[in-house]
């Protein structure tokens, strides 16, 4: 068995450590996020999608658990879940 390179980990700060983690694209990932179906950004006490300053950039942050549920949930690849069956 192969050791788990996400061991202790339990956030991820940017769409591109997210969606590596998922086996996606970044730019993939944040569409899915800004268009409403992709995982939950974690949220400050405010109730606002937490960020996080690494270099110049304002970065997302993600939880662990949180990417694990969305990907578990996830319609596969290619799905349309926009169509309704015609089958009578």
């Amino acid at each position: 068995m192969m050791p788990d390179q996400y061991e202790g980990v339990t956030e991820f700060v940017g769409y591109g450590e997210a969606a590596m983690y998922l086996g996606l694209q970044r730019n993939t990932l944040s569409s899915y996020v800004a268009r409403g179906i992709g995982p939950q950004e974690r949220l400050d006490s405010d109730g606002k999608p937490e960020r996080r300053i690494v270099g110049q950039y304002l970065l997302p942050v993600f939880d662990r658990a949180e990417l694990d549920r969305w990907a578990t949930q996830r319609p596969g690849q290619g799905a349309r879940t926009d169509l309704v069956s015609s089958i009578m």
